[in-house]
């Protein structure tokens, strides 16, 4: 079950902690292809976000919520951007946009982005939306295949092209070190490798005690 998080519209006081994980988790969403540095992206994401206080009362234009754990006195574990009135070129249908969603390290698996979403598509229809659209970086495949199995489609394919001096020219692509969830992986394939080694050692050492760290039966 996951009623301990609560899912509510934003304040005032949520905007220091919004503006903190927006700038350190859009990492997560730079596409693999571009060479574009961290601190760039960052400093760019910090100058849009310099008039979220201005979004989190437009209620008519956006929806700002955050998510709450009700076992931590209320710790804010993540948030979701929607705007409205997004146009959809094909049809001209109006829809709502995910403009962005992160949660915090520490929630991440827990469906905390789950519930988020769910409640912006119901606010989405209570605005009269009909349909909410997202973006995903291609390279993101553990946030496609979650917004897959909550209920997203994939309708169309993003395409993007080099162009140089004599017209396409390669992806100029991103160090290891720079690629936001590429990292995160790795961090969570090695704690998973030192769990199961501690895992593994603990039956040995249940199987095989070592006898020096036996205490001693003499009397």
């Amino acid at each position: 079950m996951d009623d301990w998080i609560a899912i509510r519209r934003a304040s005032f006081q949520d905007v220091p902690f919004i503006r903190h994980l927006a700038i350190e988790s859009v990492l997560y969403t730079v596409p693999e292809g571009r060479d574009i540095d961290n601190e760039t992206v960052k400093g760019k994401v910090a100058e849009v976000l310099k008039d979220l206080e201005k979004w989190v009362y437009r209620r008519r234009e956006c929806a700002v919520l955050v998510a709450e754990d009700t076992t931590r006195d209320h710790h804010r574990a993540g948030y979701i951007i929607i705007e409205f009135n997004h146009l959809e070129e094909a049809t001209g249908e109006r829809q709502s946009y995910v403009y962005d969603l992160a949660v915090e390290q520490g929630y991440m698996g827990k469906y905390v982005g789950h519930r988020l979403v769910r409640e912006a598509a119901r606010v989405s229809h209570q605005h009269g939306f009909r349909y909410m659209s997202a973006n995903i970086s291609a390279s993101n495949q553990r946030a496609l295949l979650s917004a897959i199995k909550l209920g997203f489609e994939v309708e169309r394919f993003g395409l993007i092209m080099a162009c140089g001096e004599k017209g396409i020219d390669p992806m100029p692509g991103r160090p290891p070190e720079q690629r936001g969830h590429a990292v995160n992986r790795a961090m969570r394939q090695l704690r998973r490798q030192r769990k199961n080694n501690t895992t593994e050692e603990q039956q040995s050492n249940h199987e095989h005690p070592d006898p020096a760290a036996e205490p001693s039966r003499l009397s």
